[in-house]
């Protein structure tokens, strides 16, 4: 009876073993094509220009000593045009020798016009690629998106590490992919980086005129379609109401000469709480942030602990006009790029299920009230300017 029991059991093992079929749809590694960057653009005739970047893992060998030659870029772009993105991803695959892979792919760029006709089919595309990672970031360009893979990446390898790493160190926006589509879920209003691009003579390239792409303002979508822009400043607002403004650099007039100080962000921290009064409807909004004094060109008193307050005062009234600023801009075209609603909804849903079908245009009417708190933590080793000393000296 024993003996019997082992058999079957061995029987089981065995026939489980026959269901293990291995990898069938494996594909290796160096059959790979790895996407780092997509560059969207609609031209004239409707039709959709799309541009995929690959790294040329033949080109990128390490340890390459100085005076070795160098055989171009190692990476390339790729470029197809069709009546839509995954028709035109089709003819790029039909050029390559190997299979596209997007496990890799953490930037895309949306040229201005493919922005202002609407990124719907965009958002439908990536939302049904299983292997696409909605946490990439998503950007616009001033003109075209194909332009912007012109950028020399100087510091990084590949010009898409360069956009990665703007919104990575929070130079710019770093809205991605799931935002715009948890967006769509309730009006499709959102905020996303806008990028600038030029050029200019660069020592790296042996002084030769060479292509630079940097951070500029931002994009406002309204229902999945860009209707607008911020400056810099109004970009930088957008950093604060999402409490990511850090290791960034403001500056103030020193109230007792006017002359220029200037200080680092350490941190920041917002809140957003709706509130109803009566039949209209309103947001507080607080934001913290603490700075360290990086310079100082005034004779000011840093010294004086009345003199800090005086300056944490003016930095905070200087940021709230920013950020009211930048809110009424919204307001006055109606898109709550900053999700507003979303935070009606999570507080008083009974309230936002009566406004959300006409939240365009009740959006418009909302009250803001912002509090901001600035505080000096730090007014570093030099206690007070060179200029505050040598006055002292001469007195």
């Amino acid at each position: 009876m024993q003996l019997r029991m082992k058999l079957i059991w061995l029987l089981l093992l065995c026939s489980n073993l026959m269901l293990i079929t291995g990898c069938w749809s494996r594909i290796e590694v160096n059959d790979r094509a790895f996407v780092t960057g997509m560059y969207i653009d609609r031209i004239d005739n409707g039709s959709y220009e799309v541009s995929l970047g690959f790294p040329l893992p033949n080109r990128m060998a390490s340890g390459q000593s100085p005076g070795m030659p160098t055989y171009g870029n190692p990476y390339t772009i790729l470029t197809k045009t069709a009546e839509s993105i995954p028709v035109a991803i089709r003819k790029i695959r039909s050029d390559l020798t190997r299979e596209i892979t997007w496990g890799h792919c953490r930037v895309i760029v949306v040229g201005k016009q493919a922005a202002e006709y609407g990124i719907d089919s965009l958002l439908e595309f990536v939302a049904r690629e299983p292997n696409f990672h909605t946490k990439s970031y998503l950007m616009v360009a001033p003109g075209k998106a194909r332009d912007i893979t012109k950028l020399t990446p100087v510091f990084e390898r590949l010009p898409a590490e360069v956009l990665r790493e703007f919104s990575n160190r929070k130079v710019t926006l770093d809205t991605n992919v799931k935002d715009f589509l948890e967006a769509s879920m309730s009006g499709g209003d959102m905020i996303a980086g806008m990028l600038t691009i030029g050029q200019t003579e660069m020592l790296s390239e042996k002084g030769k005129e060479s292509t630079w792409v940097g951070t500029d303002g931002a994009a406002l979508f309204k229902k999945g379609k860009m209707i607008g822009t911020l400056d810099v400043n109004g970009m930088r607002a957008g950093l604060w109401l999402k409490g990511k403004m850090k290791s960034s650099l403001i500056s103030l007039k020193s109230p007792s000469d006017g002359k220029t100080m200037s200080f680092i962000i350490l941190s920041s921290k917002a809140s957003i709480k709706p509130f109803i009064d009566g039949e209209k409807i309103g947001f507080h909004i607080k934001i913290e942030a603490e700075d360290d004094i990086l310079s100082s060109e005034s004779d000011i008193d840093l010294t004086d602990p009345k003199e800090i307050i005086r300056i944490q005062e003016l930095l905070s009234e200087q940021l709230k006009r920013r950020i009211t600023r930048t809110l009424y801009k919204t307001q006055d075209m109606g898109a709550d790029v900053f999700q507003f609603g979303r935070h009606l909804d999570w507080n008083y849903p009974k309230v936002w299920s009566k406004h959300k079908d006409g939240w365009h245009a009740d959006y418009k009417m909302c009250t803001f009230i912002v509090d901001t708190n600035v505080q000096v933590k730090r007014i570093g080793v030099e206690r007070n300017s060179i200029v505050r000393q040598h006055e002292d000296r001469a007195g």
